[in-house]
């Protein structure tokens, strides 16, 4: 948390972030209506831009993954290569929850002014999944394919599954930079999450978004399927950076 890169990365995210929330308010203020305390972070992570470019901050904060130093010979020696790999790991996942925390409570606190505590949803939200292509809508550039999320799940629910779906996200992301940077080394660990982000962002212009529950609320199976789904990969990648861990050079991963 000392790297001025760390705060960077914080400093992105939430500016993304301002983007995505600042266009929603717009648009309530415009309607001179107040809204959910949580909506604002539910209906910002499915947004065209900034929510698609929300885990870049992420990146930036794990740009030095796997976080090999001067005094790394003499923390092995000391600790291990599993105790460090695993202390590795833990730190890719914490800033997961702390990244994908900041940017929920952020949103929270942005919307206090114009907001109001509770489980409905509010009267811009609903007239944004209504009317998409409304004149205000498209004045601030808002898309919110919320419907049945809106009829089944509490504004409190959704915003809790955005939550998870996030760092679901992000927590692949950081354990994919992770792992190839540590097998691989540094470039071919930034090429990977490069391949694996930008390939995420194309297609959901087609498709679903990954990393917003806003079309997954058919049913709890198909709710849960993308985080528990993402908890085997992140274990099965888990046991992979333990294999790999054994071989690590520590010189030439300095190198890469």
């Amino acid at each position: 948390m000392q790297s001025p890169r760390v705060w960077m990365g914080y400093l992105l995210g939430l500016t993304l972030l301002g983007l995505s929330c600042n266009d929603f308010l717009r648009y309530a203020g415009e309607m001179k209506e107040p809204v959910n305390l949580l909506e604002p972070f539910v209906v910002a992570q499915c947004q065209a831009f900034a929510g698609r470019l929300w885990p870049l901050g992420y990146l930036l904060i794990l740009a030095d993954a796997p976080f090999i130093g001067k005094g790394t010979d003499l923390l092995l020696y000391r600790s291990g290569r599993r105790a460090w790999n695993l202390g590795m790991i833990c730190y890719v996942l914490m800033q997961s929850i702390w990244y994908a925390a900041c940017l929920a409570i952020c949103s929270v606190l942005a919307s206090v002014p114009s907001g109001f505590p509770g489980k409905l949803w509010s009267g811009p939200a609903y007239l944004l999944v209504k009317f998409p292509k409304s004149a205000a809508a498209l004045k601030y550039h808002l898309l919110f394919e919320g419907e049945a999320m809106m009829r089944q799940m509490t504004v409190p629910q959704a915003f809790l599954a955005a939550l998870v779906y996030l760092f679901c996200y992000l927590a692949l992301m950081g354990m994919t930079l992770y792992v190839c940077s540590l097998m691989l080394g540094r470039f071919w660990g930034f090429l990977a999450v490069a391949v694996f982000h930008l390939g995420h962002i194309v297609l959901s212009f087609w498709f679903r978004i990954p990393w917003s529950p806003v079309h997954e609320t058919g049913s709890l199976y198909r709710l849960w399927r993308y985080p528990c789904g993402a908890g085997l990969v992140l274990m099965l990648m888990t046991f992979v950076s333990f294999l790999a861990v054994r071989n690590m050079e520590v010189k030439h991963l300095c190198q890469t």
